[in-house]
């Protein structure tokens, strides 16, 4: 009897023993997915920061995790850093630069996440992952069975980081390491066993690693300069024109000695606040010859001051007016500079600001020399002014302004 029931007892530890070895994530998704084995970072080492008196290290080089306000601004901040490796931030943003420490403090990856049966034929399993210095490894492993476990352990390099020998059955370890130096780390799980290598008494492991690798963000302060749209205060001219013109001036002849063969027309320039830039006149000696006088804004006179001061209205001439009967003479009295489109008749001055002068700039002397004809003569003078005020404009320009700087640093 007593070895009928060995028997049964074996065939049982037999039928238990068989079954796949290792079975990945895939398989148990949902159960994985429901349960937060491996905690956050100020979660899964809080121990051991409420026992460092110095645990203000760990946010100085992990980062804060306390939520920050507007999450938009941080995220696209966080993308243009991530795609171009630096980024300026105003003076007063500097909050940012701290929620970003805060909230992007660390790039995390899920290293491994197995449901597994132990090894059955003697060799160990092992898992290799590739780490960087200052990396945090987060591991969580659980013994599922009824049976031991002979040794889980986590080697970086060929330094044992963590080693549990006889993990015992239906218990769990989790805690974490930082990585030394840049290196590999390797997960073993060794079950090496006389009967456990004839498939008895093996166990099931859930084990789950999770690494976090430090985000580095330099921080500067920078001098740039950037082109903005600001309201100015801007001095603007206008122009202004004063022309006035005469067609019914008479020339007696020399022999009417009632009245006075010559006239004397006086070119005077009244005093104003404004800024004289040029005059000018014509004179038309006969019938013949006119000019274009609508009205004292528009005229020909106003067209070659513009030509003669601005450029505008290029190649336009006054008529030339010519008469052998009178004697036409111009006394300048201003010392002004004439420019090069004029004739006898007509003429243009820029006036000098530098110099104080006189209001009277010139005199027009004409005098019939004919005994017994009366001429009527047509005079048009112009005189030009800048007026002065003072605008609000918007305006393009370039400000020299302290920045922060930030660049991701990935060499690290």
């Amino acid at each position: 009897m007593t070895v009928k029931k060995l028997k049964y007892l074996l065939l049982f530890s037999i039928m238990y023993s068989c079954g796949t070895q290792v079975e990945l994530l895939d398989a148990i998704k949902d159960e994985v997915d429901s349960v937060n084995i491996i905690p956050s970072a100020f979660n899964a080492i809080s121990d051991e920061l409420s026992t460092d008196p110095k645990n203000s290290k760990f946010i100085i080089e992990y980062g804060n995790l306390d939520t920050v306000s507007d999450t938009q601004i941080l995220d696209s901040l966080f993308e243009v850093l991530k795609n171009e490796k630096k980024i300026l931030l105003e003076l007063t943003d500097k909050q940012l630069y701290i929620d970003l420490l805060s909230k992007y403090n660390s790039d995390t990856i899920y290293l491994a996440n197995i449901y597994m049966k132990t090894p059955t034929d003697g060799v160990p399993y092992s898992y290799a992952y590739e780490v960087k210095k200052n990396d945090l490894i987060f591991f969580s492993v659980e013994n599922l069975g009824n049976q031991k476990v002979e040794e889980v352990s986590l080697v970086e390099g060929s330094t044992y980081r963590y080693v549990k020998q006889d993990f015992p059955r239906k218990s769990k370890e989790k805690g974490v390491i930082k990585i030394l130096n840049d290196n590999s780390l390797t997960l073993n799980i060794d079950n090496d066993n006389f009967f456990k290598n004839k498939g008895f008494f093996n166990s099931k492991l859930k084990i789950q690693l999770k690494k976090i690798s430090p985000l580095k963000i330099d921080y500067e302060m920078v001098t740039d300069s950037i082109l903005e749209t600001a309201s100015v205060i801007e001095t603007v001219y206008d122009t202004i024109y004063k022309a006035n013109f005469k067609d019914s001036l008479k020339l007696p002849p020399s022999l009417d000695i009632t009245r006075r063969n010559e006239i004397i027309i006086p070119v005077d320039i009244e005093q104003s606040e404004n800024q004289l830039v040029g005059w000018g006149y014509w004179i038309g000696l006969n019938k013949y010859n006119s000019i274009l006088w609508n009205s004292d804004e528009d005229n020909d006179l106003v067209k070659i001051a513009r030509q003669e001061l601005f450029g505008i209205d290029e190649e336009f001439l006054l008529q030339d007016s010519e008469n052998d009967n009178i004697l036409l003479r111009i006394n300048d009295l201003s010392l002004d500079t004439r420019t090069l489109n004029y004739s006898h008749n007509y003429a243009f001055y820029k006036a000098d600001t530098q110099i104080d002068k006189s209001a009277r700039r010139a005199e027009l002397i004409m005098k019939n020399m004919s005994n017994i004809y009366e001429y009527k003569i047509q005079a048009g003078m112009i005189s030009v002014f800048l007026k002065k005020r003072q605008v609000e404009v918007d305006k393009d320009i370039f400000v020299t302004k302290e920045f922060i700087k930030l660049t991701l640093n990935d060499d690290e």
